[in-house]
């Protein structure tokens, strides 16, 4: 895949997706283990949601303003931004008061715009027809780190507590400042006007990011009650690896098929899978009570999400011109992490305990959503490929 590449895009691409990958690390290390840890300071199941969701919101908000201002001052800027605020609500994070302090410290967690800037300064150095293939090599890097994360996370929270968990991912931000600072970035933002207009069929699709990241925070909400039916805490490795691994190079292999106009084909299919995906996770394991039903609608869920990830953002820089990816990308993951906040939000609401009316009702709810993205996909491209970008 790298062979598609000269020496300096490769660099770039290695760089900023190492960046990028730290600070996923940071967060999907605490994430398996989330709903256990706020436990610690209430008992209520919507606070624990709300702070679950709390870092969607804040960067929900800041992803439009901060992808915009990177196509005025520099994509590097703006990622330093974001990782300042991910340490300083890390910390937080480890030692707070009360729920109260951990919804605060989850809140500034998501100050920033690291993941638009990055995949917009990535785009604008390679060639058009290779960017689902370099948003796949961004994806091998998030992966390796979510699974690193979502396997390691677990494991450290059983053997030096939940707090230290956190300052770990204060840690890796710390470290991830690294790799970009070595990224060469020339000064030709400074004379670009800001642009504040997002076109309606991006504003769509960004919508459909919206309803899989719900889905994806809803899945981590549910995962440590759905889990420890079948294994402790420290063993979420047994069935965590095989999954996001076969799921990962399924996700892989797609990227260059993607790349020779099927982009919008594997749009359709990841949201098919997700859909599927639903009731296999959230109503039949839990009616049947078979660990087997489990983790094939965990396998589901990650082949989705990750095929997903790797094909939507390049239908948003498919769409966009190229001097504003920034702004763009930037409404896109605001889309995707205002989904965080709800997915947080949605199940603390619903769910006064977990009981099987509640999975079902979350079950419902989300292949609902699904199907409207769906629909919506539709709407936006008829199930056509996008063959050129807007000038």
């Amino acid at each position: 895949m790298m062979r598609k590449f000269n020496k300096s895009q490769r660099r770039t691409i290695g760089l900023v997706t190492t960046t990028i990958g730290l600070r996923t690390m940071g967060l999907f290390l605490v994430l398996p283990i989330f709903s256990i840890y706020s436990h610690k300071f209430t008992s209520s199941l919507l606070l624990s949601g709300i702070a679950l969701g709390a870092y969607g919101i804040t960067m929900a908000l800041s992803q439009t303003p901060f992808g915009m201002l990177s196509d005025k001052i520099g994509r590097k800027n703006v990622i330093y931004m974001g990782i300042a605020t991910f340490i300083i609500g890390n910390l937080i994070c480890a030692f707070p008061h009360n729920i109260y302090g951990l919804i605060t410290g989850r809140l500034l967690e998501g100050i920033g715009s690291v993941s638009a800037a990055g995949i917009a300064l990535i785009h604008e150095n390679v060639p058009e027809n290779t960017r689902n293939v370099s948003d796949a090599l961004i994806g091998i890097g998030i992966g390796a780190s979510f699974m690193l994360g979502v396997l390691i996370g677990p494991v450290l929270a059983s053997f030096i507590g939940y707090s230290y968990v956190f300052l770990i991912a204060s840690i890796l931000g710390i470290i991830s400042a690294v790799p970009v600072s070595l990224v060469h970035e020339g000064s030709k933002y400074n004379a670009k006007p800001l642009k504040s207009r997002i076109p309606g069929r991006l504003a769509l699709i960004s919508f459909i990011s919206f309803f899989i990241y719900l889905y994806m925070i809803t899945f981590y909400f549910y995962l440590p009650f759905l889990a420890t039916r079948y294994y402790k805490v420290s063993n979420f490795y047994e069935f965590l690896i095989p999954v996001v691994v076969v799921a990962g190079i399924i996700g892989v292999g797609l990227a260059e098929p993607a790349d020779r106009d099927k982009t919008v084909r594997f749009s359709l299919i990841s949201l098919i899978i997700l859909l599927i995906s639903a009731p296999l996770y959230f109503y039949l394991d839990y009616f049947m009570n078979n660990n087997i039903v489990f983790i094939l609608g965990v396998f589901a869920f990650y082949t989705g999400y990750i095929i997903s990830e790797i094909v939507f953002p390049t239908l948003i820089t498919r769409l966009a011109s190229r001097d504003s990816y920034g702004g763009n990308l930037g409404f896109y993951t605001s889309m995707q992490h205002a989904g965080v906040f709800f997915g947080g939000l949605i199940p603390g609401l619903i769910s006064v305990n977990i009981n099987i009316k509640n999975i079902d009702y979350i079950s419902i709810t989300i292949s609902l959503f699904i199907m409207i993205s769906i629909i919506v996909l539709y709407k936006t491209t008829g199930f056509r490929e996008i063959y050129k970008k807007n000038p």
